[in-house]
């Protein structure tokens, strides 16, 4: 239910159907969550569900970062992006279109719609399943209690899912203006003619693409080896690839060292690890996407003894801080950085309070996506943690888009999808692709692998002629006696 400030008696005040408030200063909840976003707003819903009576505490946004400044303002980005560039490749159909162009402010406004559409859903939906959100800064009070703005609740059960912000680095100071995090370069009024992007994690790479899609000259500074450092390696050899072809200079082993601000943009001074000469590149604007840090600080963590590492909570498989009945998800607990997660661990958290038989949540199985064209997704190992997991007995099985029918069709045969199967038994435990809906894709071979599928209980599962699913068979056929069609 939305609820709004007293400026004049710091009450919280719920807002009813009729327009009546209530004080909801003292009121005690069987569960009190402070963040409003995938994780806490998924783990209030589970919650009522179950019959708990619910507070839910947000300071900025319901549905937090990833839906008001991460995950969906992104990806609507990259969706017109993407669409920018079939629409300018569309004579390969036979289809003739004079002159493409895009209007970056409308761009803009549709993201903007996105966002305010799945705002107003989340909204929706906590006056539907009759929670209590109480907008402000929560801190704990003690085991039970939670002060929000200077007014108590109290609640036998806590979650905290305070999510996560851009990182930063102490030698890039960002100022918003020639020094940008993600936040920032989400709501551009003009794009720059040239940027520089350090780090080529997810972010940085989705960044990369959607910039250089609106023809924006992009560099990319990596400190570690490749692009997508996190990925399969043969993934993210095939990625930089990809990078050079859309001519975006990709500088790894390397690192931005100083900025100097000049009159037209910023000079950025740049050192590979390799000991040879510093270089200087020259650009309007700087994004830094070096990760995420925890949000946690100034919430009474600390007061109260509960665990901490590096700036995230300490918990255990079943999301318990060991303090009281206080349990901690999502970002803010670390691992993982990704929405699903923190849902997903909302869920387990408030199952976990009624009483319900759950398995942990094993990490290395929740699929990852990095949204760009191509796109890339992985779940499970990848290769060389396969090979030391299971002593080198490992199986590889890959296919190429280039031989699927559907991807030919699409327009877009780039790219492979990679099976790791480990032991004599060819227990699926690794997938790794790169190329079309490989972020739709990677859910069949999450799927397979959370149910413990082997190479051959997949192979023989029949998929549909012709969809770009045939691609998971092919590779798994290629686990046993190889590929029927490559």
């Amino acid at each position: 239910m939305a609820l709004i400030q007293n400026s004049d008696d710091r009450r919280i005040v719920r807002l009813g159907r009729g327009g009546k408030g209530s004080n909801m200063s003292g009121k005690k909840y069987d569960i009190a969550i402070i963040g409003g976003g995938p994780g806490g707003y998924t783990a209030a819903i589970r919650a009522r569900q179950l019959g708990f009576t619910v507070a839910l505490i947000e300071k900025q946004w319901l549905g937090g970062t990833c839906l008001n400044i991460g995950c969906i303002p992104t990806k609507a980005l990259e969706k017109c992006a993407s669409l920018y560039e079939e629409v300018k490749n569309t004579r390969q159909f036979g289809i003739n279109v004079p002159e493409a162009g895009f209007d970056w402010t409308g761009v803009q406004k549709y993201k903007n719609r996105c966002v305010i559409r799945l705002r107003k859903g989340v909204e929706s939906l906590m006056k539907k399943n009759e929670i209590d959100v109480l907008t402000g800064h929560g801190t704990l009070a003690g085991v039970d209690s939670i002060d929000v703005e200077g007014v108590p609740i109290f609640a036998e059960n806590i979650i905290i899912a305070t999510g996560s912000r851009a990182g930063s680095l102490p030698t890039l100071p960002v100022d918003g203006v020639k020094v940008l995090t993600s936040d920032h370069s989400l709501d551009l009024k003009n794009l720059p003619g040239k940027l520089l992007i350090v780090g080529a994690g997810t972010i940085g790479c989705e960044f990369g693409y959607i910039m250089s899609s609106f023809g924006v000259d992009v560099t990319v500074v990596e400190y570690l080896e490749r692009a997508l450092p996190m990925e399969d390696e043969e993934i993210s050899a095939e990625y930089g690839q990809h990078l050079k072809r859309r001519k975006v200079k990709l500088h790894v082993s390397s690192s931005v060292e100083r900025i100097e601000s000049t009159d037209s943009g910023v000079t950025a001074h740049v050192k590979p690890r390799d000991g040879s000469d510093e270089f200087t590149v020259d650009v309007d604007q700087v994004l830094v996407s070096v990760g995420r840090a925890p949000v946690t600080e100034n919430l009474g963590l600390e007061t109260l003894g509960i665990p901490m590492e590096k700036g995230f909570v300490r918990v255990d498989g079943r999301l318990h801080t060991g303090v009281g009945n206080i349990r901690a998800i999502g970002d803010a607990v670390g691992g993982l950085m990704l929405a699903h997660k923190a849902a997903a661990e909302g869920i387990l958290a408030v199952d976990t309070i009624a009483g319900k038989t759950r398995k942990p949540i094993v990490e290395h199985n929740i699929p990852r996506g990095t949204y760009t064209r191509p796109a890339v997704a992985s779940v499970g190992l990848n290769e060389s943690e396969a090979r030391e997991q299971f002593d080198g007995d490992i199986s590889v099985g890959k296919y190429p888009f280039s031989a699927l029918g559907k991807a030919v069709i699409a327009g877009e045969g780039s790219g492979f999808v990679k099976w790791i199967a480990g032991g004599q038994e060819k227990k699926l435990v690794g997938a790794h692709v790169i190329g079309v809906q490989a972020t739709e894709l990677i859910a069949i071979a999450a799927t397979a692998i959370g149910a413990g599928l082997t190479a051959e209980n997949f192979a023989h599962i029949v998929q549909a002629h012709p969809t770009l699913g045939e691609v998971w068979t092919e590779a798994a056929h290629g686990l046993l006696e190889g590929t029927i069609n490559y």
